[in-house]
């Protein structure tokens, strides 16, 4: 994924329902979250950068950054690749 700060694209949204369950909503429909993608999902809001995003999820859950930034890039392709983020 390219730098720059991470947004939803038009007519994506995130929608918290409660603490379990969140979704994306998606001009095709409704993704189902598990809770570490929610995790991430939350801090894609066009404040936070792919590295912003694994160093805010590093502190809150004291774990290793290089890990956990292979996985925030890992699920953010793949919503670039949807069409669901765009980062700019």
């Amino acid at each position: 994924m390219t730098a720059g700060n991470l947004r939803y694209a038009p007519g994506v949204r995130l929608r918290r329902e409660n603490e379990r369950v969140t979704f994306l909503l998606v001009p095709e429909g409704v993704v189902e979250l598990s809770p570490s993608a929610a995790a991430i999902a939350e801090l894609i809001d066009g404040n936070h950068t792919l590295d912003g995003i694994a160093a805010v999820l590093a502190e809150r859950f004291d774990a290793p950054g290089d890990a956990l930034r292979a996985d925030v890039a890992e699920f953010c392709d793949s919503l670039r690749e949807r069409g669901h983020v765009i980062a700019g």
